[in-house]
């Protein structure tokens, strides 16, 4: 079959395919193609979380596909982020790295938890190991407290800023186990806080509406104020690349500033992208309630009164938010402008 034989032909190219550890800047080419980070035991820890959701969501989701589509278009984002030749080229090049991060902490967690997998997998898990991750025992306890809104905020903010101070990121980069470290970090908080983003489940069980827009909000500005910081500088901040052998023939500062850009406008673009699914949602369960206590003859006007009250908030505290926010950026580049044009006219 035509089929078969493009299979094997493939399978035959990733075999043959040479992998490259990270600081390895002499086995690195110049043709992306050529360049695929195949780690054994990523691939397999992607096959595996496939076959288990799949196990888990064979009956249920047939009115629900998209939820199926959502999980694995997040593990293609793992896919081109851990595997692809973006893996390779993100220790030579410091914008590629902020796309292979974006990739790592925002799209596919967002993807993985926008699909709501949590029942799926622990129906796909094996009959032994399925009690610990639904019962109520530690790793219960340790959950429930990473997905306070608060915490789950601040380790997902803290992760970025960290990684991102010098001595750190160069670290980082030129050190095998800890370059590591940084992506499990990453990905670990950016999944504990998407849960929350996306838990469907109403107060007092899940969190409201408002604090699901704090997360976002905090989240955002975040994402602004640093990717902001590392477009607007003047100052080569990161050597590590240097190291490694940079390539491509990008100037080290504008490798920077065009990753802080990626960082800034796409990056905060996902989180955008959350707070509408967030909201449509939330308008969605009210309009399933409605109809819900209009076809057993309950009223439905009253009791949905507080929570579309809640939602009109919610809209408008994120359209102010949005608005304080694109002034002070407007504000700030006109600022790095005018400085910038001041100190082109100062005599040396």
């Amino acid at each position: 079959m035509p089929c078969k034989r493009w299979i094997w032909a493939l399978l035959t190219l990733l075999a043959t395919t040479p992998a490259f550890a990270h600081g390895d800047h002499e086995a690195i080419g110049t043709d992306p193609l050529t360049m695929w980070e195949l780690s054994p035991e990523i691939i397999l820890a992607l096959v595996v979380a496939g076959l288990i959701y799949w196990r888990g969501s064979r009956h249920g989701f047939e009115n629900d596909r998209w939820r199926v589509a959502a999980f694995f278009g997040g593990l293609f984002a793992l896919f081109l982020a851990l595997i692809s030749p973006i893996e390779p080229l993100a220790d030579h090049i410091f914008a590629v790295h902020q796309v292979e991060h974006m990739l790592l902490r925002t799209i596919a967690p967002m993807l993985i938890f926008l699909s709501r997998p949590q029942a799926a997998f622990v129906r796909g898990l094996p009959a032994g190991v399925s009690p610990f991750f639904a019962g109520r025992g530690w790793l219960r306890s340790v959950l429930h407290g990473l997905r306070n809104p608060v915490v789950a905020t601040i380790l997902f903010l803290f992760a970025s800023y960290f990684w991102m101070i010098p001595k750190y990121h160069d670290l980082a980069i030129l050190n095998e186990p800890i370059h590591y470290l940084w992506h499990i970090s990453l990905l670990a908080t950016g999944l504990v806080f998407f849960s929350v983003i996306f838990d469907r489940r109403p107060p007092p069980h899940g969190p409201g509406l408002a604090p699901r827009l704090a997360m976002f909000a905090c989240a955002a500005l975040g994402n602004i104020v640093l990717g902001a910081f590392l477009a607007l500088k003047d100052v080569q901040l990161y050597h590590a690349y240097e190291i490694l052998g940079h390539l491509w023939q990008v100037p080290p500062l504008t490798d920077e500033e065009t990753g802080g850009i990626i960082m800034w406008i796409p990056g905060t673009m996902m989180f955008a992208v959350s707070a509408m699914i967030i909201l449509y949602g939330w308008g969605s369960e009210e309009d399933r309630v409605a109809d819900r206590r209009a076809r057993t003859g309950r009223s439905a006007v009253a009791a949905s009164k507080p929570a579309n009250r809640a939602l009109a908030l919610g809209l408008l505290a994120f359209a102010l938010l949005m608005l304080v926010i694109a002034t002070s950026v407007v504000a700030l580049i006109d600022h790095g402008t005018h400085a910038h044009g001041l100190a082109a006219h100062v005599p040396g």
